[in-house]
């Protein structure tokens, strides 16, 4: 009779421990859903080297919420030299630093302005755009 209490014991742990590992694995699919978002393909149209360089400054912080509704802060007096365009607006690499967004994984990402508006962010390691839900006004200081 004790050896069959000791089964039984191993048996209750195991369940347990089988119940702990699939109600992670299913929160993980879970959080990892979350942090996706839909982006299409695009055809980025480089500016020609003739053109001559056009950059722009932030003078405030612009805060935008991405599709998975993480928001990410393009940083006040940031600068921003326009790379290109694409269908959805031109397209701006951040100067000086490198700046990411988080999809399903850590990429970098340019924005894509149209009309004075932040419309989403082009990755360049995916050539494709993402487009935020709500376009944001984007506080140009300077242009050049």
């Amino acid at each position: 009779m004790a050896s069959s209490q000791v089964v039984n014991k191993r048996e209750s742990r195991a369940a347990r421990a089988g119940s702990a590992l699939l109600a992670a694995t299913l929160c993980a699919i879970a959080l990892g859903g979350c942090m996706s978002v839909k982006s299409e393909r695009v055809n980025l149209v480089p500016v020609a080297a003739s053109e001559p360089v056009s950059s722009i400054q932030l003078s405030r912080a612009v805060v935008a919420v991405l599709p998975n509704e993480t928001a990410v802060t393009l940083a006040s007096g940031s600068q921003w030299q326009r790379t290109g365009a694409i269908l959805q607006g031109d397209v701006y690499r951040s100067q000086g630093s490198l700046f990411t967004i988080t999809t399903r994984r850590q990429n970098e990402a340019y924005l894509v302005a149209s009309s004075g508006k932040l419309v989403g962010f082009y990755l360049p390691g995916e050539s494709s755009f993402m487009a935020l839900s709500r376009p944001v006004n984007l506080p140009v200081e300077m242009r050049q």
